[in-house]
């Protein structure tokens, strides 16, 4: 019981630090001059395997790619695109590769001391109580990344990850782009279902959290496919 109190604490800590703290979202808009194509990043969505069909082969694409957090004037005519993904699996995504497989990736540093955690259950209530304001890019809801304030989207395309070899396509033959690599640097360290990660509670906070992403991009089915997943295994559990 001490262990939960001395836990309790420190998530209130850490909940009053941020949300203090000044806004530190932004957004990174990868632009391609020449074709005038314009391409609003969204980690853990393939972004990797879109740089490289933008751009080629590159030793560190993240670093080489032309990039500005506020689109000016002259791009207004560019074309403009992202892709989305599921919020459960973006997050679980988000987990692997950032708590486990690559803890010292410097784009982490400022949320390190929160979010340097092994345990997803806690990964999970720690990223809801970050406000979004303060969200890095990792876990700011999409939504957020691709509407502005006054809810008027930024992109002419927005596609879903989950049909990308589809949906891409047409970008790709209009822009006369690469095709997609599909590298994932954090390729998940188990064959363990994404699902799996995740219990009732924390489900529920995810989708709390992210409802406008649910809604706005056409998951809501995916909170309902979970939940019945969830039940499902705790009766085989019993049983």
């Amino acid at each position: 019981m001490r262990n939960v109190y001395k836990c309790i604490r420190e998530l209130i800590f850490l909940y009053k630090k941020y949300s203090r703290a000044e806004k530190v979202f932004f957004r990174d808009f990868i632009y391609d001059v020449d074709r005038k194509l314009v391409y609003l990043n969204n980690p853990k969505v393939a972004c990797t395997s879109i740089k490289k069909s933008m751009f080629g082969e590159r030793q560190n694409i993240h670093a080489y790619v032309p990039s500005v957090r506020e689109l000016s004037a002259e791009m207004n005519d560019y074309y403009k695109f992202t892709f989305v993904r599921n919020p459960y699996e973006r997050l679980v995504s988000c987990f692997e590769d950032k708590c486990i497989q690559h803890p010292g990736d410097p784009c982490w540093e400022g949320f390190r001391n929160l979010l340097e955690v092994r345990n997803f259950n806690q990964f999970i209530i720690r990223i809801y109580l970050i406000p979004n304001e303060q969200a890095e890019a990792h876990f700011v809801r999409q939504y957020n990344l691709i509407y502005d304030k006054k809810g008027r989207c930024l992109v002419d395309f927005t596609g879903k990850v989950e049909h990308m070899n589809e949906e891409y396509k047409s970008i790709r033959e209009r822009f006369n782009l690469l095709p997609l690599s599909h590298s994932n640097r954090a390729a998940s360290l188990t064959d363990r279902n994404w699902m799996d990660y995740y219990t009732p509670f924390t489900a529920w906070l995810v989708y709390r959290k992210y409802k406008k992403d649910f809604i706005a991009f056409g998951y809501e089915d995916e909170y309902r496919k979970l939940k019945d997943y969830l039940k499902n295994r705790k009766y085989e559990t019993r049983n």
